[in-house]
């Protein structure tokens, strides 16, 4: 049995979804569980496939309690409620997917005597949200409590080096957020050119995703403000919302569309002629970050216009499928003026074929060869670690 644990009610985490998936779907694991926070409205057990559920746990306490103190004793409420889930299972292998449950899951690892497996999405102590004696205190939890992971698995090289510098870790894996490679040529639907009302022959920007600050919103509003024949869709939903709003109803070539289901999303990328992610470097998990949506773009077919970070820029350096740029209004204001159609053709082709090599089926090739160091194969045999 394998367990992930992560402190979300589990709705939309692409990255875990296809990791169990390919686990169980390979034979890795007979039965695979998620663990995740409980949300009202949401059910306590989803079965997510054959072998494959996902179990939402409730605090045991702590969840009528305001302030600092209710946040701690919910935290926890919510540990002791995973131990007493856990209760009665044979766990061979536990996934923690956040620093949050690191000491939680060493705990695991020593009471159910399995493999520990430390997956952290991004570079957790160096996020912009993080400072102070709270950073000090998750630099030194992770810096204590690391080395009893039987592997670390991170999403690109820049955070995998970083981790084995800093903790001196002899190896850490690689597995990338990417997604599902398709079989079809992209062919572009109108749906998104609908949505807001533009005739096919206009030069279309998408920036998609989560709408919040250090992730160039208000750089591409200033960008775009000043070059009404270029049209900018931000699709996704967040706190700046609002802020895109009143820029949509003061300029003709800003347009807002709220997000769509997961489902859908492809549909309307899919009519971008460019895609944007614009990162700014506010912390250095953001400067070392290699974004979902890139490969979510070059899926479509639609390349991107990228930060010139380490990550970002090796991608569209090594197919030519997107051009770099400095996190700055007036930079990318230039760059955007002087695109030609005939060099987003040419990038357009070059971004196809990224997406055949960067998708999943070609990544879980990495995350089998670190379960089969760890002892286990696909087809579920079980050997001695290596």
């Amino acid at each position: 049995m394998n367990i992930h644990i992560y402190p979300s009610s589990f709705t939309n985490e692409s990255r875990i979804l296809k990791i169990v998936r390919s686990l169980r779907s390979h034979a890795v694991f007979q039965r695979v569980m998620v663990l995740a926070l409980w949300k009202e409205g949401l059910p306590r057990r989803e079965v997510l496939g054959e072998g494959v559920e996902v179990l939402r746990v409730a605090p045991l306490f702590g969840g009528s309690i305001k302030g600092l103190l209710g946040r701690l004793l919910k935290v926890v409420g919510w540990y002791l409620g995973v131990l007493w889930a856990l209760r009665g299972l044979k766990v061979h292998c536990f996934n923690c997917h956040s620093l949050a449950v690191l000491p939680l899951s060493v705990l695991v690892k020593f009471w159910k005597r399995c493999v520990l497996v430390y997956d952290p999405h991004e570079l957790e102590t160096e996020t912009a949200s993080l400072r102070g004696r709270r950073q000090w205190l998750m630099r030194r939890l992770e810096s204590a409590l690391i080395s009893r992971a039987d592997a670390v698995c991170v999403v690109n090289r820049s955070i995998a080096d970083w981790y084995a510098a800093g903790y001196h870790l002899p190896q850490v894996w690689v597995v990338r957020n990417v997604p599902y490679r398709s079989e079809t040529e992209p062919v572009r639907t109108g749906a998104l050119r609908r949505a807001v009302g533009l005739p096919s022959d206009a030069q279309l920007f998408l920036y998609q995703g989560l709408l919040a600050p250090g992730r160039g919103v208000g750089l591409l509003i200033d960008a775009f403000s000043g070059i009404p024949d270029r049209h900018l869709v931000f699709m996704g939903y967040g706190e700046l919302e609002g802020r895109i709003r009143e820029a949509a109803a003061q300029h003709a070539n800003i347009h807002f569309m709220p997000a769509v289901p997961p489902g859908q999303v492809k549909d309307y990328t899919v009519d971008a002629d460019v895609g944007i992610s614009l990162i700014q470097n506010v912390c250095l998990s953001y400067y070392l970050c290699l974004p979902n949506k890139l490969f979510e773009y070059a899926a479509c077919g639609v390349p991107a216009v990228v930060s010139d970070f380490p990550e970002m820029g090796c991608f569209v350096d090594e197919y030519d499928c997107g051009w770099k740029v400095a996190p700055d209004a007036q930079a990318l204001r230039r760059l955007v003026q002087c695109l030609t159609a005939a060099e987003l053709a040419a990038k357009r082709a070059n971004t196809r074929g990224s997406s055949r090599l960067y998708c999943w089926q070609e990544e879980e090739k990495m995350l089998l060869a670190m379960y089969q160091a760890l002892g286990f194969d696909a087809g579920g045999d079980r050997h001695a670690p290596r």
